[in-house]
């Protein structure tokens, strides 16, 4: 890994919810920073608005990891020309599930989730009726906690869903497994399988099991498919196991959390594989 003298300043972005609930994996950006020269500051969105807006001549970092889910401030982060990872371009398009399934079924031959997308005033009993034994979710849902099956009771739909958009797609008939996959860039770092508790929800925030999964050629492929038509930092791309044991893809983690990777493979080194690929894209870029 490279060693680099400690010039380099980073901005660690969280909001303030999400500050509060990863004092640990803060600390451990900080740590894993310091051991490769970096100092990392952890600032909200707004400290680091009027940061950027300060005088002049701001004092700007030599790049920013953004831990919330804005694409707005990662594409004013860029304007300042700051490297943001991951870039806003990724921000925009991986936290809306429907444009994800677009893009990756537009531009590649990967398998993907029957999806249809619909706004959210479109949102009825009526419309639901007409999915049968289907999953509805929320367009920016996090944590599975805005996905329901289509029969459900509509309020409770209705509530969780709240104001987004959202996706409508066939339950996928099997063992309620799915596979994350975490990238660094281009490269494949690790796989996990999650086992859902009811059927169609695996998180592992909601109890989901987890246990590490061998990628064999094919799904190294699709997985090297997908890493391609993206400019990503750190990544985590989802795969539902089909009623075959198939990869079929679902969705990608921009904010990816890390827990089950280390759960699963403990000595992985994640943060530190990140932040040596972080400097030499910005060295090289420079």
């Amino acid at each position: 890994m490279r060693q680099t003298g400690p010039q380099v300043s980073a901005w660690l972005i969280y909001d303030e919810e999400r500050a509060a609930r990863n004092r640990s994996y803060i600390q451990m950006h900080q740590e894993a920073g310091a051991g490769l020269g970096i100092r990392f500051q952890l600032l909200f969105p707004d400290e680091a608005e009027r940061l950027l807006h300060r005088g002049p001549l701001p004092e700007l970092p030599d790049f920013a990891i953004v831990r919330t889910i804005c694409p707005r401030f990662s594409e004013e982060l860029e304007r300042f020309g700051i490297p943001v990872f991951n870039p806003a371009s990724v921000s925009r398009i991986c936290n809306d599930k429907g444009k994800t399934i677009e893009y990756v079924k537009a531009n590649s031959n990967v398998p993907v989730i029957p999806t249809e997308r619909y706004d959210n005033r479109d949102l009825s009993g009526e419309l639901l009726s007409r999915y049968t034994d289907h999953v509805i979710k929320a367009v920016d849902g996090h944590g599975g906690r805005q996905v329901f099956r289509t029969s459900d009771p509509y309020p409770q739909i209705r509530q969780g869903i709240a104001s987004s958009d959202f996706v409508v797609q066939p339950f996928i008939r099997g063992e309620g497994r799915d596979v994350r996959v975490y990238v660094i860039g281009r490269e494949i770092v690790g796989a996990v399988e999650r086992t859902s508790p009811d059927g169609f929800r695996s998180n592992f925030s909601l109890g989901g099991m987890v246990r590490p999964y061998p990628l064999d050629r094919e799904e190294k492929r699709l997985v090297e498919t997908v890493c391609r038509l993206f400019d990503f930092g750190l990544a985590g791309i989802d795969f539902i196991l089909d009623e075959k044991g198939a990869f079929c893809f679902n969705e990608i983690e921009d904010v990816v959390g890390a827990r089950m990777l280390y759960q699963c493979q403990p000595d992985v080194k994640l943060l530190e594989r990140y932040f040596a690929f972080i400097l030499d894209k910005i060295l090289h870029c420079h």
